[in-house]
């Protein structure tokens, strides 16, 4: 079992993340890292005000979350946690943070994915080009225990469900239980037809593959078909099926 990271700002849905990283850990052995992420101080200021402006400072607020996520980790016999901040990311960093840290899953909140900084957001795009599983949390609090799973195949990445959850059987244990060939270019048209799909087979949990892209910010992207699901989606990157 790898260790499981979840970014976070100290949001009071971190707290369904780190939930729903024990249940994935089951009772097998697992550290849970909270990472914030900063950018670098100005560098026109001096060293001692440097170090200064790498103490995050929390609010009140924020210190509860923590010892509300550390209370539950405690009540496991088999989890640990850990709170590390990072300040100023690059792609080289980022890579060697994930393997130093024996990461083999990240889990995304809903706050943190759309209440980002540009910083934050450049992050979650290297993020994003890293082979590590990532689990976006869906718009619900409720904690999960993810048994079927819907599979949106992109037409063009020829990954069959077969081959598809063969590996996901490695590290999950949930089963793909039905799929669907969708089109970003146009999310409204399929929409309804994958909300009866999820109603009628009890999915819980959508798997979908990605592959890497600049990590340059653009100023309108195309909506994610499952954007209006509500439910949790797995990203795999295409290098690791």
């Amino acid at each position: 079992m790898h260790n499981i990271l979840i970014p976070t700002a100290f949001e009071a849905d971190t707290l369904h993340a780190v939930k729903t990283a024990v249940k994935h850990a089951e009772t097998k052995n697992c550290t849970i890292v909270l990472l914030t992420i900063n950018d670098l101080p100005d560098t026109l200021f001096s060293p001692l005000s440097a170090l200064r402006s790498m103490s995050p400072e929390m609010t009140e607020a924020q210190y509860t979350v923590v010892d509300e996520c550390r209370a539950i980790v405690n009540e496991t016999a088999n989890c640990t946690i850990t709170v590390r901040h990072q300040f100023g990311i690059s792609a080289p960093l980022l890579k060697n943070l994930l393997n130093h840290l024996e990461i083999g899953l990240v889990i995304l909140s809903q706050r943190y994915r759309s209440e980002t900084n540009t910083f934050q957001r450049h992050f979650l795009k290297l993020l994003g080009n890293c082979k590590s599983p990532i689990l976006h949390l869906g718009q619900h609090s409720e904690e999960h225990h993810f048994n079927n799973a819907l599979y949106l195949e992109r037409v063009a990445n020829g990954i069959g469900v077969q081959d598809l959850q063969r590996i996901v059987s490695e590290r999950f244990t949930f089963k793909i239980v039905s799929q669907a060939s969708v089109f970003e270019e146009r999310p409204e048209e399929i929409t309804p037809f994958l909300s009866e799909t999820i109603s009628k087979n009890n999915i819980d949990l959508l798997v979908e593959t990605r592959k890497p892209e600049k990590t340059r910010l653009k100023k309108s992207a195309a909506t994610p078909v499952h954007q209006n699901l509500g439910l949790p989606v797995l990203s795999l990157h295409e290098e690791t099926v």
